[in-house]
C-alpha cells in the first residue's frame, strides 16, 4: 500500500475516536486564540506602529514654512528691508458666463497698477513682456494708454479659454525617462526640464497612450487617466505675489461691489467678484524689491536662505516651525477642519542694518541711470562712515529682485540690431550658442534648446545662433561685487604708498625728484600718462598728476620690507571680517620672494588685487586719522525678550601716525585742485580724492581695445572732518575712454546728494 494512503487511513481512525462536536469546538477555540493574539499584537505589542500607520492613512500633513523675522534699515522701524507676509495670488474663474468686458476693464487697471504704475522703464517693460508672453517689445512706450492696450488684448485672449489645456503629469522625470518619452513623439506631451506636461484637449486615444506612458514613468494608469481627463477650466492664474496695496485695492473694490449688489444698485450679471480668486500664500517679502540686495540676498520658494544677511544670521531670523494636519476620508476628501500641531519655537530676533535706506535708494537710482548712459558692464559703489566704519550704502548694477530670484536665468536672443558690435557689446557677458554636440539644456520661449558657452573670439561669428542672459551675468548676478570681485585698483592705491613713505620718514610731500618719463625694467618700460610729470617736480606734483615713475622712486627708497609692512597694516590681502560670508581676498607673497620688477609695478598696484570694500577701508584709515576698525553692516540685534545687542566700533590696530594722516589729507585735497576733472568737484566743499584707471587683464596681458578699462574713484569729505568715504568702480564703459566723463560725473552726483542729505554747510570762501 502506498505510504500516503496509510497516512490517510490513520487520520480517519483518529477522527473516529471522538464525536464530531469536539473537533468543531476545538477549531473555534483555536480560532478565538488566534484572533485574541492578533488583537493583542495590534493594540499592545505593536500599537505605536499601527497608530502611526493609521495616522498617515487618515490625515494629510503639510509643512508650514519657518517664519522669519524682519531686517530693517538704520533709519527707523518703518523702513523694512525684509519681512515675512501673506501675499495673494490673483486668479479668475473663466467658466462663469457673466460680463467679461467689465471683468477685462477691471483686471486691466489692476494689472497696470501692479506691473507698471510708478515703475521704471526697464521694470515696466520686462514685467509687461512677461505678462503678455513676448520676448521683446520693439515699439515699447511707457505710457498708460499703450500699456493698457497691450494688457487688454492679452486678457481677452486669456479669458476666452474654457478648457484645461495643460496638466502636470509628473515632476521628477529622470534623464532616461525624458529621452524615452521624446522618442514617442507625442504632440500633446510637453517636457520642461524634469516636468512632464499634457494637454488633455489634444489626447485622442486615452487608453492606449496612458498605458505606454505608465510603462516609462512607473505611475498608476488610473491616476494618469484622472489627470488627463477633459474638463472645464475653473482656475486661471494671472499674477502671483501681488503687492499688499494692490490686494487691498481689489478687496475694497469687491466689498463695494457686494454692498452695491445688496442694495440693488448693480445686477448680478455685472458683478466682478464672482470671477476673482485671491489665494494667500506665505512668502519672504522684500518691500523695496531689488534695493540693497547685495546685503540681504534672498529666501527661495522652499524657504531656504541664500547667502549674506539672510544666511549669516539665519539662526536668529528664524521664528517657529509647524506642521498642518487635516482629517481625510477614504476618498481623500476633507472631513475635518485643518489644525496646527507640532510647533517648534526657535530663538528669533529682528536685525537692524547700518544701511541708510534713503542713501542706498538715491545711489542706486544714480547708478541705474549712469550705467545706461555709459553703456558700462557694471558700476559698484560703497559708502562708509570713517568714524564708525559702518557701511552706509552698498550699491551695484546689474542686480536682481530677491522677490523673483529665478529671473537671473532668463535668456534673450542676440540680434545685430540690439548688439551691432558683439565683440565689444558683449565683452564678459555669458554668451551661449546652439550646439548639438557639446551642450547644456536651456529653456527659451517655453521650448528646450541646447547651448554651449562660446569664447570671446567666437562673438563675431555670424553663423552662430547666439543667446545671452538678460542680466548678462547668469547666476553670477548673485555675486556681491563689493566683497567678491578682485581687481587691480592701480592709481587709487598710490596714496597708500605715499603714506607709507611719509610715515617711515623717507620722504616729504615737497621733496623733489627727477622724472625722465619712463623707467626701464628688464625688457619693458614703465611710463607716465601726463606730460606734467617730466623733469624736476615735487612728490605732491606727482600725486596730482598720478605719475608712475614717482611711485617707483618711492619703492626704491623704502624697499620691499617697509612696503610690505604697510600693505599688511592697511589690511590688504586679508578679509575685512564684515558679517557677510564668502568675502574673498588675495594673499600676498612674502616680500622676500618679490623680484625687482614686481616691487616696482606693485608700487602703482599691479600684481596686487583687492576688493571695493577693502579699498573703502584703506581710505577710512586716512580719513579717521590713522586707526583701522572692523567694517560693520549690522547695527543691532533685538531679541524676543527685548534684549538688544548694539554693535560698537571695534578698533584693531594703528596703521600710520596721526600726523601722517593729516599730511595725506592735505595731499589729496591739493590733488583735487590740479586734477583734470576738477570741474566735477562739488563747489564750496573741501574734498580729498584720488582717481584710478586700469586696463583689464586678459590672457596674461592687458586689453587695449574699446571697453577694456576700469575707472575708480576714492574720496572722503568734508576733508577737515570726514563724514563719509566712498569708492566708485565703473567697468567697461563704452560711451567714453576718459574717467572724467564717467566715474567723475557719478561721484559728483552722489557727493552733492550726500552733502544735502546730511545738511553739511559749504565752506565759506572755498
Amino acid at each position: 500500500m502506498h505510504k500516503y494512503h496509510q497516512i490517510i487511513i490513520k487520520i480517519k481512525h483518529l477522527l473516529q475516536r471522538y464525536p464530531r462536536e469536539y473537533y468543531i469546538f476545538a477549531f473555534f477555540c483555536f480560532f478565538l486564540f488566534f484572533i485574541i493574539s492578533k488583537l493583542f499584537s495590534f493594540t499592545v505589542i505593536n500599537s505605536e506602529y499601527y497608530k502611526s500607520l493609521a495616522l498617515k492613512q487618515q490625515t494629510s500633513k503639510t509643512v508650514v514654512q519657518v517664519s522669519r523675522w524682519n531686517i530693517y534699515s538704520v533709519n527707523d522701524k518703518w523702513n523694512v528691508l525684509a519681512t515675512s507676509v501673506d501675499l495673494d495670488d490673483l486668479a479668475v474663474d473663466p467658466s462663469i458666463e457673466w460680463n467679461k468686458n467689465k471683468l477685462n476693464d477691471f483686471l486691466t487697471n489692476v494689472i497696470y497698477s501692479e506691473i507698471c504704475y510708478l515703475k521704471s522703464n526697464n521694470l515696466c517693460r520686462n514685467s509687461l513682456q512677461k505678462f503678455i508672453w513676448v520676448l521683446d517689445l520693439a515699439d515699447f512706450k511707457n505710457n498708460e494708454i499703450y500699456i493698457k492696450e497691450k494688457i487688454t488684448s492679452k486678457l481677452k485672449e486669456i479669458l476666452s479659454r474654457t478648457k484645461v489645456t495643460s496638466v502636470l503629469l509628473k515632476d521628477d522625470l529622470s534623464v532616461e525617462q525624458s529621452f524615452e518619452l521624446e522618442k514617442m513623439k507625442l504632440t500633446w506631451v510637453y517636457i520642461n526640464w524634469t516636468n512632464l506636461y499634457v494637454n488633455p484637449e489634444e489626447v485622442v486615444d486615452e487608453e492606449f497612450i496612458v498605458n505606454k506612458i505608465s510603462v516609462i514613468t512607473k505611475d498608476k494608469v488610473e491616476d494618469m487617466k484622472y489627470l488627463i481627463r477633459k474638463r472645464e477650466l475653473k482656475y486661471l492664474p494671472l499674477l502671483s505675489k501681488i503687492s499688499i496695496t494692490t490686494s487691498e485695492n481689489i478687496k475694497q473694490k469687491l466689498s463695494e461691489e457686494k454692498e452695491a449688489f445688496s442694495r440693488w444698485f448693480i445686477s448680478k450679471e455685472d458683478l466682478v467678484w464672482s470671477f476673482i480668486i485671491l489665494t494667500p500664500n506665505w512668502h519672504r517679502y522684500y518691500p523695496e524689491n531689488d534695493m540693497a540686495w547685495t546685503v540681504l540676498w534672498f529666501v527661495d520658494s522652499e524657504w531656504v536662505w541664500k547667502y549674506w544677511i539672510e544666511w549669516y544670521f539665519n539662526d536668529v531670523l528664524k521664528w517657529k516651525a509647524s506642521n498642518t494636519y487635516s482629517k481625510k476620508d477614504i476618498m481623500w476628501r476633507l472631513i475635518e477642519p485643518m489644525t496646527l500641531e507640532d510647533e517648534t519655537n526657535l530663538a528669533w530676533a529682528n536685525i537692524t542694518l547700518t544701511i541708510d535706506r534713503n542713501i542706498q535708494k538715491a545711489v542706486e537710482d544714480i547708478v541705474d541711470r549712469d550705467i545706461d548712459e555709459y553703456r558700462a558692464n557694471s558700476i559698484s559703489v560703497v559708502i562708509m562712515d570713517p568714524k564708525t566704519w559702518a557701511v552706509i550704502a552698498m550699491a551695484t548694477n546689474p542686480r536682481f529682485n530677491p522677490n523673483n530670484p529665478g529671473e537671473a536665468y532668463e535668456l534673450e536672443r542676440v540680434t545685430y540690431s540690439k548688439y551691432p558690435n558683439p565683440s565689444t557689446d558683449l565683452l564678459w557677458a555669458r554668451v551661449l550658442a546652439i550646439d548639438n554636440t557639446k551642450w547644456t539644456e536651456y529653456i527659451y520661449d517655453s521650448k528646450r534648446i541646447y547651448l554651449r558657452e562660446i569664447s570671446r573670439e567666437e562673438l563675431w561669428d555670424q553663423k552662430l545662433d547666439k543667446y545671452v542672459f538678460i542680466n548678462k551675468k547668469w547666476g553670477w548676478i548673485y555675486k556681491n561685487d563689493m566683497i567678491q570681485d578682485l581687481y587691480e585698483p592701480w592709481s587709487i592705491f598710490k596714496p597708500i604708498v605715499f603714506a607709507a613713505a611719509i610715515d617711515s620718514w623717507d620722504i616729504n610731500r615737497y621733496d623733489m625728484y627727477q622724472d625722465n618719463w619712463f623707467v626701464q625694467i628688464d625688457n619693458f618700460k614703465i611710463k607716465n600718462v601726463s606730460k606734467q610729470c617730466i623733469w624736476y617736480n615735487t612728490f605732491q606734483n606727482a600725486m596730482n598728476y598720478s605719475c608712475n615713475v614717482w611711485m617707483i622712486k618711492i619703492a626704491q627708497k623704502i624697499w620691499a620690507s617697509i612696503f610690505y609692512k604697510y600693505i599688511d597694516l592697511f589690511w590688504i590681502g586679508k578679509k575685512t571680517w564684515i558679517t557677510l560670508e564668502w568675502e574673498v581676498y588675495w594673499r600676498l607673497d612674502p616680500y622676500e620672494k618679490w623680484s625687482k620688477a614686481q616691487l616696482f609695478t606693485s608700487s602703482f598696484w599691479q600684481w596686487i588685487t583687492t576688493t571695493v570694500l577693502q579699498m573703502a577701508s584703506v581710505y577710512s584709515v586716512i580719513a579717521n586719522w590713522w586707526i583701522y576698525y572692523k567694517p560693520q553692516i549690522v547695527k543691532s540685534i533685538e531679541f524676543a525678550d527685548w534684549k538688544k545687542i548694539v554693535n560698537k566700533s571695534e578698533a584693531t590696530h594703528r596703521v600710520i601716525k596721526e600726523s601722517t594722516s593729516k599730511t595725506m589729507i592735505k595731499v589729496l585735497v591739493d590733488s583735487v585742485e590740479h586734477w583734470v576733472a576738477k570741474n566735477w568737484a562739488v563747489k564750496w566743499y573741501s574734498i580729498a580724492w584720488k582717481t584710478g584707471t586700469a586696463q583689464i587683464a586678459y590672457k596674461w596681458k592687458y586689453e587695449s581695445w574699446e571697453a577694456s578699462t576700469m575707472w575708480f574713484y576714492a574720496w572722503f569729505a568734508p576733508a577737515e572732518d570726514p563724514k563719509f568715504v566712498m569708492i566708485v568702480k565703473i567697468e567697461r564703459s563704452r560711451s567714453s575712454i576718459y574717467g572724467w566723463e564717467t566715474v567723475a560725473k557719478t561721484f559728483s552726483k552722489i557727493a552733492q546728494y550726500l552733502f544735502n542729505y546730511y545738511w553739511i554747510p559749504p565752506k565759506s570762501g572755498k
